[in-house]
This record gives structure tokens, C-alpha cells and sequence, in this order.
């Protein structure tokens, strides 16, 4: 029978793949769009199996606030390359996985997202179907989704970087209703929001750095050519003087604010001010902060 233009483009906007594989589909099943579908749906499952192990470590990082500002979420989905990661499919993809993360509490964490149900179809078959209409491996790599507790008042916030190279949640809290629907608040999480993409923190507080983390740190530290041959108590002194440096470069409270060009003002002190001008105290709960392919080895290209 003969596959009409029409055909073709019905099948590409309910699927998303290519016009030849349209075409193709719509030849094998005779015509019959529903029979088509199912044609597409068993080659790219066919064909996400193939590209499993192919590396990928381009993509998008994608965050999701709800409009209460109560709940945040941020996914990381990788590709092969920056073409695919800029195709509209694939952004749709990331922006209705980041959603449902965030709408959903039992798809919090990457093993849970996949067994949950986007468009009447679990996730993990929506990725593989994608990957054999796009050509490239995809992965989804890393969720994670913050919640003020039902008690709790505050705000959450999300800043991405450069369309998605880097994204960060932050959670405000402070004590009353008043402040935690001001403007004001809402300016201060996003700035610290800016904060932690730009001067990336390990840590909150330095009280939250594990002590195999310090103790290697010492360890670094005393073996220093400058340290060495200096009587303990005068080496001691060098290193805990050294520490500082790390805690103000990892530590979020202890990290000279960005907003200040003279870098003497804390973002500590940042806090300590806007708890005078909004009279409640007023913290950091935690953040998050993804960038888009860390810790992944690109293979090299000729």
C-alpha cells in the first residue's frame, strides 16, 4: 500500500523517530499507525541494547521546583553528544523525568525513577525507546529531590548554569509563614543557589567534613617540604592554620560570599544579616549540586 506524507508525520509526532524509520514501520505494519508504533517501540528496544555500553557523558542537568516552593528536584541525563543533548526530544525527556522525581516520593533515587510510569509506560522502556529514536546511549545517572518537612517553613530553589552544564538545589529554612513567602528570602536562596554553582562546596559546614577527610588532609599537609623538620607543636600550628583555607574553600557557611568583591564578607555573615533585617533566624538545610558529566571518562576521538 502506499505510506502517505500524512502517515508519516502522524507517526513521527506521536513517536518522535526519524522519517525513514516512520516509513519503514508504517510499510512493515501495513499501514496500521497503531501496529507502527509497536514496530518502533521493539526496534529501539533492539537498539538500546546495543548501545548500552557505549559511553556517555554528555547530556543535561535539569531542575524542578514546585510552585508551593516547598519541593525541589535535580536529574542529571547523560548522552553521547551535545547534538542529541540540545535535540527538543531529548529536553522533553529530562524535563518530564525532573518532574515526575519531584512530583513523585517513590521516584526519588534513579533505580526508583525507572520502575515508575511516564505516559502510561515505565520510564525505563520511555529511555530505551528514545535511544532507538535519537541513535545514542542515554542514561539516566543521578537524581535528587529536597522537601521542606510538613512542619518545617522555608524555601527551595534551583539555578541551573550554561542551559544545563551544572544545576543546584538549595533549601532556606526560617521560622514563620511571613518570611517564608517574602521576596526577600526567595533573593537570599537564590543567591546562595549562585554560590554554590560558582564556588562549588563540598560541605555545609565544616562540622559535616568526615574525619578521614581532615585526617588525610593532615596528612598531606605535615608531609609539605616548609612543615617538615619543624618541631611538632610549631607544625601543628602551620596545619590547623592550613585547614582554615580548606574549610573557607569547601565549606559553604565558611566561603567568602561571591557578592563581594573585597572577599572579606562570609557567607555566614550573609545569613547573620538577614536574620537582623528579617527578625528570625534564619539556615542553610542542605543543597545539591550536579555537573554534567563528572567523574565520567570521555573516550578520546582522533
Amino acid at each position: 500500500m502506499t505510506i502517505s506524507a500524512t502517515m508519516v508525520r502522524d507517526l513521527r509526532e506521536k513517536t518522535g523517530a526519524g522519517i525513514m524509520e516512520c516509513k519503514a514501520a508504517l510499510a512493515e505494519a501495513m499501514g496500521d499507525m497503531d501496529k507502527a508504533v509497536e514496530v518502533l517501540r521493539k526496534r529501539g528496544l533492539k537498539t538500546a541494547e546495543k548501545k548500552a555500553g557505549r559511553t556517555a557523558a554528555d547530556g543535561l542537568v535539569a531542575a524542578w521546583i514546585s510552585p508551593g516552593r516547598n519541593v525541589g528536584a535535580l536529574l542529571e541525563v547523560n548522552c553521547e553528544t551535545d547534538f542529541v543533548a540540545r535535540t527538543d526530544q531529548f529536553v522533553r525527556l529530562t524535563r518530564s523525568l525532573v518532574a515526575l522525581v519531584g512530583a513523585d516520593t517513590a521516584a526519588n533515587g534513579v533505580e526508583a525513577l525507572l520502575t515508575r510510569s511516564l505516559g502510561n509506560q515505565p520510564v525505563a522502556d520511555v529511555v530505551k525507546e528514545t535511544i532507538g529514536s535519537l541513535g545514542e546511549n542515554i542514561v539516566v545517572r543521578r537524581a535528587a529531590r529536597r522537601a521542606l518537612p510538613e512542619t518545617a517553613k522555608g524555601v527551595i530553589t534551583s539555578y541551573l548554569h550554561a542551559g544545563g552544564k551544572i544545576g543546584v538545589l538549595v533549601e532556606v529554612r526560617c521560622t514563620s509563614d511571613r518570611v517564608a513567602k517574602s521576596e526577600e528570602l526567595a533573593h537570599l536562596a537564590k543567591e546562595l543557589a549562585l554560590q554554590v554553582c560558582s564556588a562549588e562546596p563540598a560541605y555545609l559546614t565544616r562540622d559535616q567534613v568526615p574525619a578521614e577527610i581532615l585526617d588525610k588532609e593532615r596528612e598531606i599537609l605535615r608531609a609539605q617540604p616548609d612543615v617538615q623538620g619543624k618541631p611538632a607543636t610549631i607544625q601543628d600550628k602551620i596545619i590547623q592554620g592550613r585547614l582554615e583555607k580548606f574549610f573557607m574553600e569547601r565549606c559553604l557557611v565558611d566561603q567568602a560570599f561571591i557578592r563581594d568583591p573585597e572577599g572579606k564578607q562570609k557567607v555566614r555573615d550573609v545569613l547573620k544579616e538577614a536574620e537582623k533585617r528579617l527578625g528570625e533566624a534564619i539556615t542553610v538545610a542542605g543543597f545539591d549540586r550536579f555537573r554534567l558529566g563528572e567523574g565520567i571518562e570521555k573516550r578520546g576521538t582522533d
